[in-house]
This record gives structure tokens, C-alpha cells and sequence, in this order.
């Protein structure tokens, strides 16, 4: 298999992390875009497996070109049923896809807060777009912590693996890398623990993202 990638992309961390868990690691050949996925240049390596010019984009052992990380992650699992990153069947699947969906979609709204604050010239930024996306990120937050201190998600319990799980850690530890802020932890103690428990696996310690320099950090956008 080979794998299209960034090692500074959420999407990609995912994608690695569900294939440590799954014990396909080993199977995937990494190749890094020589262009800028993130700034929408594209690079032919890329764009020749995928139209869209994004990362991840998995190569199959059958030859398919998967493109998005939900996608790639659910094939991995299909590889290793045995490990029951995505439940077969029943209401466990759909706990597990529908927790997964909501984690993606924070990932989503943090990257596009990024792109406004980190990104877009100063005298260009959309304020309320940014604030728009803040308010998804927050609501996602409390959800996830109601979750936990309710047991209303069983595929969060603290020593769950899963496709929603391995989506939220790597969702958090880009929030965290991005912005450089801990906010979220105070009023989310549960979602504060259960994220530095689950970070200590091997398969999330060992795909830990590269530092963001300091000049890259606005406090006043976050």
C-alpha cells in the first residue's frame, strides 16, 4: 500500500494511527507531496491518484486509490477485523461512525479557523467565519465531554480504540498544536483526562506532530 502524506497533516495522523492499531503499519510505503496540498497548489504524485489534489490518499493493495481519511481508516479496519476498529454490524457500528463523523467535523472547523487566522493575510480575515467555526469547535467540545461524564458513548469509554476514538485524539492534539492553547481543558475535565490517557499509546506517541514556531501562533485569533 502506499500512502500519499504529511506528517503535519490531522488527516494523515488519523490514517497512521488507525494503521498502527490495526498492524498494517509496515505494509505502507509513505510518500510526501513535493507541493503544498494545504495552500491548494497540488503535486502531480498526488493529483495523478486523486482529482481533488489532497492528503491522505491511500493506494490499496488492490490498486484503488482511496482519497479521504474516513475512507482509508475504514478500510484499514476492514484489513483487521480482528481488532474491532469499526464494529460490523449492530449499534455499535453506528455509535462508532457517528462519534468518528462528529470528531472529523471539529478537525474540519479547527482547520478552516487555521486557514482565516494562520493563514489569510490579516486585512482579508472574516471575523465572523472565524468566530462561525469557534462555535462548532466549543459545542463539538461540550458534547464530547457530556458524553463521557453521562456514559452515553460506550465507544468512549477510556480504554476503548476505535475509529471515534483514534478521530477525537488526533483532533485534540491538533487543536492543541495549531492554537497553542489549553482553554478547552478547564471547563472539560473528563475530555481532559480521557485525552492525556489515550495520547500515551504508542501508536499516538509515535506519530506526535512537529512543533508550529511560536511566530505562527496569534493569541488574539484564537
Amino acid at each position: 500500500m502506499k500512502l500519499q502524506y504529511s506528517n503535519a497533516s490531522p488527516y494523515v495522523r488519523k490514517v497512521v494511527v488507525t494503521a498502527i492499531e490495526a498492524g498494517l503499519n509496515d505494509e505502507i510505503e509513505r510518500v510526501k507531496p513535493e507541493a503544498s496540498v494545504w495552500i491548494g497548489e497540488g503535486d502531480l504524485g498526488v493529483t495523478a491518484v486523486n482529482p481533488l489534489g489532497k492528503i491522505p490518499t491511500l493506494t490499496t493493495r488492490e490498486g484503488v486509490s482511496l482519497p479521504g481519511s474516513s475512507l482509508i481508516c475504514e478500510y484499514l479496519s476492514s484489513l483487521a477485523p480482528e481488532k474491532a476498529l469499526l464494529p460490523l454490524q449492530g449499534n455499535e457500528r453506528w455509535e462508532v461512525l457517528r462519534l468518528q463523523t462528529l470528531a472529523q467535523g471539529m478537525m474540519d472547523a479547527i482547520i478552516m479557523r487555521a486557514a482565516e487566522t494562520q493563514i489569510r493575510p490579516d486585512k482579508y480575515t472574516w471575523p465572523e467565519g472565524i468566530q462561525r467555526q469557534t462555535t462548532k469547535i466549543e459545542r463539538t467540545l461540550d458534547a464530547f465531554e457530556d458524553s463521557i461524564v453521562n456514559e452515553s458513548a460506550h465507544a468512549l469509554n477510556q480504554d476503548a480504540v476505535n475509529l471515534a476514538t483514534i478521530t477525537l485524539a488526533c483532533t485534540l492534539g491538533y487543536l492543541v498544536q495549531r492554537f497553542g492553547i489549553e482553554d478547552w481543558r478547564q471547563t472539560r475535565p473528563h475530555l481532559s483526562t480521557w485525552y492525556d490517557t489515550f495520547s500515551k499509546r504508542a501508536s499516538m506517541t509515535a506519530t506526535a506532530p512537529p512543533s508550529i514556531p511560536p511566530a505562527h501562533l496569534d493569541p488574539r485569533k484564537t
